[in-house]
C-alpha cells in the first residue's frame, strides 16, 4: 500500500527540477545586460522624474515645480544578446563599459551642478578633461586623457583654448645632430607632443591631436560630490554603475535645476519642465541625440515646457507638441530668462 505513492513522488521529482530549470532559464533570458545600449530606428523614449532625485553634497535637490530629465534607448536582455551572437546583427549594442570618459554620470553630472551653483552667483573652480580616441597614426594609445599639448597644461580651458586657438608654442620636427632630421619626414613640417594622464609623451607629425574624437568635458571642482543619486550611491555596483559611459544629456536640466535652487528662484511657476542638451561649462548647451524621440516622451507625460538645443530646431520640425511649449535654447542663460517670464 505504501509502494506506489513512494514511487509517485520520487518520479514526480525529476519533473518538478525540470520546470525549475526551465523557469530559472526563462528568467536568466529576460534579464536585462546593463552595461550593454540598443537605441535602434525607432528608439524607446522615456521622461525621468528629477524632483529630489538630484543630491549634492548628500543634500536632496528640490526646487518647486516638477522637473524631468528625457533618455531614449534600452538595455537589451540576454535572450537578445545571444541572438546576435548566433546570427550577428548589423545594429549591435553600445558597449557603455567601453565609452568615453565624459559619458559617464559620475564626471558629467557633478560638472553640470558646479554650471548651475557658478549661475547663481557661487564661486566653483572648474577644471577641463580632454579625452582622445580612435588614433589616426600607429604607436599612439588608442584612448588617452591627455595632460599637456607642447607643454602647456591642458586640464583647465585657458590651455586647451590656447591650444585650439593656435598660439601654443610651436615645435618643428625632431633634428638628428647634423641638422638633417629623420630621413622618412621632412624636418621643416611641424610636429606636436602631447602628454597623456599616465605620463607618457609623443611627439608625432601634424599640428594637431591625432585622433579622430576628441572629447573635452568641464569637471566640477574634487571634493564636489554631487549627482542623480542618493548618497547610499557610493556602494561598489552603483558607483560602477554611474562610471559606464551612459551619456551627458541631462547636463542641461542638472544645471538648470542646481541653479533654481541654489538660487531660490521659481522657474517652474506650477508648470512640469522638461529639457535635453549637454552643457559646457561656460554655460553653453551642446547637441543630443534622439530628440524627436525625446520630445514624444515629453508630450506622453504630460510636459508644459521643453528646452532643447536650438541648433537641433529642424529636427522638431514637422513635431506635434500639442499643448507643450518648445523652446530652443542655446545657453543656461537662455533657458533661465525663458521660463522667468509671467505664466499667462
Amino acid at each position: 500500500m505504501t509502494t506506489e505513492p513512494r514511487r509517485r513522488r520520487r518520479l514526480r521529482r525529476p519533473r518538478r527540477r525540470g520546470r525549475l530549470v526551465v523557469v530559472l532559464l526563462v528568467v536568466v533570458l529576460a534579464l536585462p545586460v546593463p552595461w550593454l545600449h540598443v537605441v535602434g530606428e525607432n528608439p524607446v523614449s522615456h521622461a525621468w522624474k528629477l524632483d529630489g532625485r538630484l543630491f549634492i553634497d548628500g543634500e536632496s535637490v528640490d526646487p518647486d515645480g516638477r522637473w524631468s530629465w528625457l533618455a531614449i534607448g534600452r538595455p537589451p536582455v540576454v535572450a537578445e544578446v545571444l541572438r546576435d551572437r548566433v546570427f550577428g546583427t548589423d545594429a549591435p549594442p553600445a558597449d557603455m563599459r567601453r565609452g568615453p570618459l565624459v559619458q559617464a554620470p559620475a564626471l558629467s553630472e557633478p560638472a553640470a551642478v558646479a554650471v548651475g551653483l557658478r549661475a547663481a552667483g557661487h564661486e566653483v573652480p572648474m577644471r577641463l578633461l580632454v579625452e582622445v580616441r580612435e588614433p589616426r597614426l600607429p604607436g599612439i594609445p588608442e584612448s588617452a586623457v591627455v595632460t599637456q599639448i607642447r607643454g602647456v597644461s591642458v586640464t583647465d580651458r585657458e590651455g586647451w583654448d590656447a591650444y585650439l586657438g593656435g598660439t601654443l608654442p610651436s615645435s618643428g620636427a625632431s633634428h638628428a645632430p647634423d641638422g638633417t632630421g629623420p630621413p622618412e619626414h621632412d624636418p621643416a613640417a611641424p610636429t606636436i607632443r602631447f602628454t597623456t594622464r599616465s605620463g607618457e609623451t609623443f611627439e608625432v607629425p601634424g599640428d594637431e591631436l591625432p585622433y579622430d574624437r576628441v572629447h573635452v568635458l568641464d569637471l566640477a571642482p574634487v571634493g564636489l560630490d554631487a549627482g542623480i543619486a542618493p548618497p547610499w550611491a557610493r556602494i561598489g555596483p552603483v558607483r560602477w554603475f554611474r562610471g559606464l559611459s551612459l551619456g551627458s544629456s541631462h547636463g542641461m536640466m542638472v544645471a538648470l535645476m542646481t541653479y533654481a535652487d541654489a538660487a531660490d528662484h521659481d522657474l517652474a511657476q506650477t508648470r512640469h519642465i522638461a529639457g535635453t542638451g549637454g552643457i559646457r561649462g561656460d554655460g553653453t548647451v551642446t547637441r543630443i541625440g534622439g530628440l524627436e524621440a525625446k520630445a514624444r516622451a515629453a508630450k506622453r507625460q504630460g510636459v508644459d515646457v521643453l528646452l532643447f538645443p536650438a541648433s537641433q530646431a529642424e529636427d522638431l520640425a514637422g513635431f506635434d507638441p500639442g499643448g507643450m511649449t518648445l523652446v530652443p535654447i542655446t545657453t543656461l542663460d537662455e533657458a533661465i530668462a525663458a521660463l522667468d517670464r509671467p505664466v499667462a
